[in-house]
């Protein structure tokens, strides 16, 4: 199993384990999004804390102090044109996950550039909860 598989898993598994306040959020559709794909892994809050966090090396970030700017973070997000100068990342390339997921949809890349987006934009709103 790779290693980018592994963190696929562990975050698609411990997601289930993972809440997310919806109505307290301004961007409903990232928190569901961030709910669905990250949260098990950095936290409902960004922190690096989620249920699986203990277990996966490099440890998650913490997004709170997150400093990119939205296009870099959709990017990083993306992770399908990063570059990866320290060798890989343990991040899935959600880019590759969410086409795959919309294989059949005819508007593929545009929705999985607009959860991207949605995704960035609730990751950057996760600053202010520092």
């Amino acid at each position: 199993m790779t290693a980018s598989f592994r963190a696929i898993l562990l975050c698609l598994v411990g997601a289930g384990f993972v809440t997310c306040e919806l109505g307290r959020q301004e961007n409903p559709a990232g928190g569901a999004l961030y709910a669905r794909y990250c949260a098990s892994c950095h936290g409902v809050t960004g922190r690096g804390d989620g249920p699986v966090a203990a277990s996966l090396d490099p440890h998650p970030a913490d997004l709170t102090h997150s400093n990119l700017e939205l296009g870099d973070l959709i990017r990083r997000i993306d992770g399908r044109s990063a570059t990866r100068p320290h060798g890989t990342s343990a991040m899935p390339v959600w880019g590759e996950v969410f086409n795959e997921e919309l294989i059949t949809e005819p508007k593929a890349r545009e929705i999985t550039r607009l959860r991207l987006q949605a995704l960035a934009e609730h990751v950057r709103s996760l600053r202010a909860t520092r």
